[in-house]
């Protein structure tokens, strides 16, 4: 009997429709479950998909990266062309590559980015609109850089997470925020090896109040220093963010950390 073939694939998808990326018994659409009915029909099987974050309800994704394993191989071109047959238009399969057999998209990530998308237009173009999230015209992209800058940094970030995992560490490294500015456009980019669930909008939250003078000067050094979570401003809203990409180092070892 052959043994499986395991693939790599790189997904996008408009979260606005799915209740996240994770398979729930009560949530009608997720990302998951679209893709393993879709690949469950090409394989006549059941297939398991594995992603490399799991993004809330309303959270897009340029550059999502899953694996999974058919039970015979077939090339990577016609399982792309298969699975995005049956899918609806707000989620695609990009790429398709055949991978090692010990490949594991979570385990195996390098480093993740995603970006967190503001306008301060006085009217949001309707092409505009699922993707970024409202900010005040006087929102100010130096104190948003200075805000971010103090928390770039491997350090417990347990304060900006949604329900932190039992027995589990909540210290990541955050690499970089880089704050972008294009027109009326502010942008951030987290750059991390890992990401707490709820914590990118959750700094976002605590970002764009300080990006408007809502909150005093040293709010986010305080939330960090003390991990009080009364300082928290409220999270921003899940369709400004987008996961970019995940990066993999060639012929990566097997890394303990779990993403939730």
């Amino acid at each position: 009997m052959s043994q499986p073939t395991r693939y790599r694939a790189t997904i996008a998808y408009v979260g606005t429709e799915f209740h996240g990326w994770q398979r729930q018994k009560n949530a009608p659409r997720t990302v998951q479950a679209v893709l393993e009915a879709a690949l469950a029909h090409l394989a006549r099987a059941p297939v398991r998909l594995e992603g490399a974050s799991r993004t809330d309800a309303g959270v897009h994704a340029d550059g999502q990266v899953a694996h999974f394993d058919l039970p015979r191989r077939r090339e990577p071109r016609a399982v792309r062309d298969a699975i995005n047959g049956r899918l609806s238009e707000d989620v695609r399969v990009l790429a398709v590559e055949e991978t090692a057999p010990g490949f594991h998209a979570r385990f195996d990530a390098g480093w993740k980015e995603y970006v967190y998308r503001w306008s301060r237009a006085e009217v949001i173009a309707p092409r505009d609109r699922p993707f970024v999230a409202r900010i005040s015209p006087r929102a100010d992209a130096e104190r948003l850089r200075v805000a971010a800058r103090i928390v770039a940094g491997e350090r417990d970030f347990r304060v900006f997470a949604v329900t932190p995992p039992a027995g589990e560490s909540t210290v990541r490294n955050l690499h970089s925020i880089t704050v972008r500015e294009e027109g009326t456009e502010l942008q951030a980019l987290f750059r991390g090896d890992g990401f707490l669930r709820g914590m990118v909008r959750s700094i976002c939250g605590v970002l764009s109040d300080m990006a408007r003078g809502r909150v005093p000067a040293d709010r986010m050094a305080r939330l960090l220093e003390t991990g009080d979570r009364r300082l928290l401003s409220h999270k921003a809203a899940a369709h400004g963010l987008t996961l970019c990409r995940v990066f993999y180092e060639p012929a990566a070892p097997r890394r303990a950390t779990i993403e939730t």
